[in-house]
């Protein structure tokens, strides 16, 4: 009687390995680009329902709505505030993506919902990967925000 093979050799093993190590090696840098896009994108859809829960909650309740920074920069998070009260807070952002303008300036909802000051586009992108297009959230004066890519 003959003894039945069952099972991969060695040398099979090693080969799916190697091959399995090639692709990999090949999807990690469109990975990189596809997380650093997530992040500015998810940044700026964060600034985005921000603006626009600030816009809303000024219009229901008859009072100024305000989108402020938390620290120094919009990098280190952001409130909206009305009145005393803090309505809504967002966490610091990762660090690789970056917010300009760097010196931020508040933003205002009068109860009509319109800006009080004037419009402002904030910038986001990424620090290491170039290539992730930028995406810009901009308020106009009648208060509405946009998000745009590519800006």
């Amino acid at each position: 009687m003959s003894a039945v093979s069952r099972g991969f050799t060695i040398i099979e093993a090693l080969v799916v390995v190697a091959i399995l190590g090639i692709f990999a090696s090949l999807a990690a840098p469109s990975m990189a680009d596809l997380l650093a896009a997530a992040a500015v994108r998810g940044a700026s859809s964060d600034f985005y329902a921000s603006l626009a829960a600030a816009r809303s909650e000024a219009i229901k309740r008859r009072a100024n709505a305000v989108v402020a920074p938390i620290g120094a920069t919009w990098n280190t998070g952001w409130t909206v505030k009305i009145g005393s009260n803090t309505f809504q807070q967002v966490d610091a952002l990762k660090p690789r993506v970056v917010v300009e303008p760097s010196t931020p300036t508040s933003i205002t909802y009068g109860m009509n919902g319109r800006v009080s000051a004037g419009a402002q586009t904030i910038k986001f992108s990424d620090s290491v990967r170039t290539g992730v297009p930028k995406r810009c959230v901009s308020v106009d004066t009648n208060g509405l925000p946009r998000v745009r890519t590519g800006c």
